[in-house]
Order: C-alpha cells, then sequence, then structure tokens
C-alpha cells in the first residue's frame, strides 16, 4: 500500500471500543456494539476476523455500512468522527495525539508490515449503562436508570420503543486487569457511559494507571454529564499526560433539568468552574468542550445554548446530531414548524449544516411518535413539555400538522 484512500479510516487500525458485554466496534460513534462478544481478550479481538474485515474495507476504499453514521454527516456536510480523526485527503485531524505530519506515513507502515496488529493504541470504553440520569436522548442500554421507564412507557403508549428486558452492566475485575495489562502501550484512553464518572470501577481502574506508572504517557478522555466533581473523587487526574473533558449540555436551565432528568444546570456550571481551577492550580494540560446533542426537544433554542456555553467555557458547543431514535431527529417535524426552526437558526451561520439536515423530508409518523412519546415520558416524570418549552409548544399547536 503506498497512499491512504478518500475514504479511509484510521480508527480500526489504531482505536478500539469495548462494551462491558464483551462485544466491540472500531470506535466510539458505535457505541462498542458492532459485533457480538466472541472472545474475553481485547487482543483477541482486536486482532479477529470482524475488525480485519473492515480494515480491508478501507484499504480498497469501500464505504462499509457498518460505518453509515460518517457517510450520512458527511452526505449532510457535517465534519465525521472519521474526518476529525484524520482526514485522509487533506491529512489533517483535530485530535492533539495524532500528528498529521506522520500519521499518513505510519499508517501506511503499519499496514504494510501488520505492526498494527500488535495492540491498540487507542482505547476506548463504555463502562456499561451504570448512571446517575435518564436523558430524554438516552436509552435503557446506556442508562440503568431508564429501565423502569422504558417499561412503563411501553404500557402507557402499547409500543416498544426501547428493549425493556434490559439490566444493570458493569465492567468485571478481570476487564479491568486486562486493561491494566496492555496499559503501558496505550497513548490514549477514552471513557464513555452510562456516566463513567459515577462509577466506582472507573474510579478504580484510573488509580490503578496511576500506581502502574502509566498516566504519564496516557491523554485521558472523559465523556460525562458533568454532575460530578471529576477532580473531587479523582484527586489522581493530574497525573495524566492531559486531561480532555466533553461534557453534555444540551439545554440552559430548566431546558437541561427536563432533557438531562435527574441532573441539574447550576450543578454542572458549579463543577466545570472546579475543574478549570484544579487543572491551572496543578498545571495539567486540559482541554474542555461541550457536546451539544441536537434533537427536536432542543433545536429551536439552539441560539441561546451556544451563548450559555460560551459564556461557561468559551468555545461554541460541538453539535452532535441525534439520528436514533428517529422520533427526535430533526429532519421529522412538519413543515410549518421547520419554517420557523430554520428563520430562528439562519441568522447564525454556525447552524447551516444543521438547517440543511432539517430541510430533508420528514417522517410524520415519527413526529407523531414524538409527541407520544414526550406526554407519555411528562406523565412517568411529573413533567411538563408545555411549561418548560413554551414558545416551541405554541410552534407545535399552531401547525397545520
Amino acid at each position: 500500500m503506498n497512499s491512504l484512500p478518500k475514504n479511509f479510516c484510521i480508527a480500526p487500525f489504531l482505536q478500539l471500543t469495548t462494551h462491558p458485554t464483551g462485544s466491540f466496534s472500531p470506535c466510539p460513534y458505535l457505541g462498542g456494539t458492532t459485533w457480538a462478544k466472541n472472545t474475553n481478550s481485547i487482543l483477541s479481538r482486536w486482532q479477529g476476523p470482524d475488525l480485519e474485515s473492515l480494515r480491508q474495507d478501507f484499504i480498497d476504499d469501500k464505504q462499509s455500512p457498518i460505518c453509515n453514521r460518517c457517510w450520512h454527516e458527511e452526505t449532510n456536510g457535517k465534519k465525521s468522527l472519521r474526518l476529525r480523526l484524520f482526514d485522509p485527503v487533506n491529512q489533517t485531524s483535530d485530535h492533539s495525539f495524532i500528528d498529521p505530519l506522520t500519521t499518513n506515513t505510519s499508517i501506511i507502515n503499519k499496514i504494510n508490515d501488520l505492526s498494527y496488529r500488535k495492540g491498540p493504541e487507542v482505547l476506548t470504553i463504555k463502562n456499561g449503562n451504570v448512571c446517575n440520569a435518564k436523558c430524554r436522548v438516552c436509552h435503557p442500554s446506556d442508562s440503568s436508570r431508564w429501565i423502569d421507564d422504558s417499561i412503563k412507557l411501553k404500557k402507557i403508549t402499547g409500543k416498544q420503543y426501547y428493549v425493556v428486558d434490559q439490566t444493570e452492566k458493569n465492567w468485571t475485575d478481570d476487564q479491568i486487569e486486562e486493561i491494566l495489562s496492555f496499559a503501558g502501550g496505550l497513548k490514549r484512553l477514552e471513557l464513555y457511559g452510562g456516566e463513567p464518572m459515577y462509577n466506582k470501577k472507573v474510579h478504580r481502574l484510573l488509580e490503578r494507571i496511576v500506581e502502574q506508572g502509566h498516566a504519564g504517557h496516557i491523554i485521558l478522555y472523559i465523556n460525562t454529564n458533568g454532575s460530578v466533581n471529576i477532580v473531587e473523587k479523582i484527586p489522581c487526574i493530574k497525573e495524566f499526560k492531559e486531561v480532555e473533558i466533553g461534557v453534555s449540555i444540551d439545554g440552559v436551565g430548566d431546558h437541561f433539568n427536563y432533557i438531562r432528568h435527574g441532573l441539574e444546570y447550576e450543578t454542572i456550571k458549579v463543577n466545570i468552574k472546579a475543574w478549570i481551577e484544579y487543572f491551572t492550580q496543578h498545571n495539567v494540560t486540559y482541554f474542555i468542550d461541550s457536546i451539544s446533542t441536537v434533537e427536536i426537544l432542543n433545536i429551536f433554542y439552539l441560539p441561546e445554548l451556544k451563548k450559555a456555553v460560551m459564556d461557561i467555557l468559551p468555545l461554541s458547543p460541538y453539535w452532535n446530531l441525534l439520528v436514533d431514535p428517529p422520533y427526535l431527529f430533526i429532519k421529522n417535524m412538519p413543515d410549518s414548524i421547520k419554517i420557523a426552526v430554520i428563520n430562528k437558526l439562519s441568522l447564525d451561520p454556525e447552524f447551516s449544516d444543521l438547517i440543511n439536515v432539517i430541510k430533508q423530508p420528514a417522517d410524520l409518523s415519527e413526529w407523531r411518535n414524538f409527541l407520544q412519546v414526550t406526554q407519555a415520558l411528562d406523565q412517568i416524570r411529573n413533567e411538563d413539555f408545555s411549561n418548560t418549552f413554551p414558545e416551541f409548544f405554541a410552534l407545535i399547536n399552531n401547525s397545520t400538522t
């Protein structure tokens, strides 16, 4: 191999995403659930036929359907995870652990001599579904607190929107030990949930990595709902080479509390301030940004959300487009509501990509599902969409559909 094809992705040659059930994926976009458990060994999965087949598709410049989320985002003019990790055409990366000047040659060499098979340099771990929130954008597979509500939702609506036979899942002690066994070769460790900072086994893993002396060469990334004061729970976090935190902020004030049920907006603001002060005091190289999930509940309020996030960080959020469940997908709104949303968002060119998505043809059966699920969850959780989002509710009332 002499060059990287246009549709190439470096993730399967560099990164592994695991799930405590034993399933795994090449990247966090796929949540660790692409392939079912076939072995307890992370290294065996890394070298196994599933990943090797996907790697060959990329070598052959094929757009594997496994990676449809990235292809969908790119079709809609959005910079996908594939391109943010490493763009094979422009040879650029948004990640500090990747050197764009050397990555192209490095990956080609690893493919030619098969040295990538030694093991992942980037490990992305979902700790299971242990969580302290039941966000409207989530589901029982990623939040243990969602389990009871998914059962109640089915009873009220007569439809099964989510799997109702979920149980709480977490790491085993053996999985923690295996991660520690190859931590010496890791360059980046990414933690997803559930809520990783609410999980005591995650705390133990990080403490053990520090004790073994590996933290100094590992960039630690934490995807968090922001409800836990990380530096208070894990003060040894300062030992890692770098710390990156992606905190989920999907609304302001009561909007946040509604969408991220079980959490408080003001607590997240206090925690972010504490992290910044701690990292600054201890001379830690850090980066904190907002991962703002864009869906029907907050689409009308993105300008207010952007302003609030920039007052806290100050950085514009990364707009994470929600596609599944489809009843929250922003394209599935009636035209009369779309017009009002587009008119508001068009005042800021940053939202042009999202406007293009909104303009796609709607599946109005999903809009009816949105209304049904929202009303049912309001009943289950003793909340009121109309009082929390009065402006958007007025648009719905005035809708011609």
